[in-house]
C-alpha cells in the first residue's frame, strides 16, 4: 500500500495527539506517585461523588477484582477509603480522602489547563470547525463496523 491515504493520516495524527498528551499527563502523576489507572479512579470519584465499588468497575470498564487491587494501592497513599454502604453492608462504598480531592484536583487542574493551551495553536475559527469535524468522527467511530 502507497499513496496518500487521508483516513489514515487522520487516525494517525489522532494516535499522535492522544500519545503526547498522555505522555505529559503520565509524567505530572509520576509527581504526584500515582499511575494512570490509579487517576482513573480518582477522576471517576472526583466527577461522581462515592460510589460502590460494582458501580466504580461498571465506570472504568474493569473487572472487580481489577479494581479492588486500584484501591487496595490508591488507600495506601491515604488517596481514597472504603465504607460499608449503610443500605446493604454487604457491599463497599469508596470516596476520597481530603488528600485524594487534593491530588485529583490538582492533576486535573493541571491537564485542563495543558489542554485548554491546545486550542491556542487555533483561531477561534478553525478550533470550532475541528471540534465539530473530529465530533463527527467521533460518532462515526461508534457505529458499528468490522475491524
Amino acid at each position: 500500500m502507497s499513496g496518500y491515504d487521508p483516513g489514515f493520516e487522520l487516525w494517525s495524527e489522532i494516535r499522535d495527539i492522544y500519545r503526547t498528551a498522555l505522555k505529559r499527563l503520565n509524567a505530572r502523576l509520576a509527581v504526584e506517585n500515582i499511575t494512570f489507572p490509579q487517576y482513573n479512579v480518582l477522576l471517576a470519584l472526583g466527577r461522581n461523588g462515592p460510589m460502590q465499588m460494582s458501580t466504580l468497575g461498571e465506570h472504568m470498564l474493569v473487572a472487580p477484582a481489577n479494581v479492588t487491587g486500584l484501591i487496595d494501592r490508591i488507600e495506601a497513599k491515604g488517596y481514597v477509603r472504603r465504607r460499608r454502604d449503610p443500605n446493604d453492608r454487604r457491599l463497599w462504598v469508596i470516596e476520597l480522602t481530603q488528600e485524594g480531592v487534593r491530588v485529583y484536583k490538582s492533576i486535573s487542574t493541571r491537564f485542563r489547563q495543558y489542554a485548554r493551551g491546545l486550542g491556542l495553536s487555533l483561531p477561534p475559527g478553525e478550533l470550532a470547525a475541528a471540534i465539530a469535524s473530529l465530533d463527527k468522527v467521533r460518532k462515526r467511530v461508534k457505529e458499528p463496523a468490522e475491524l
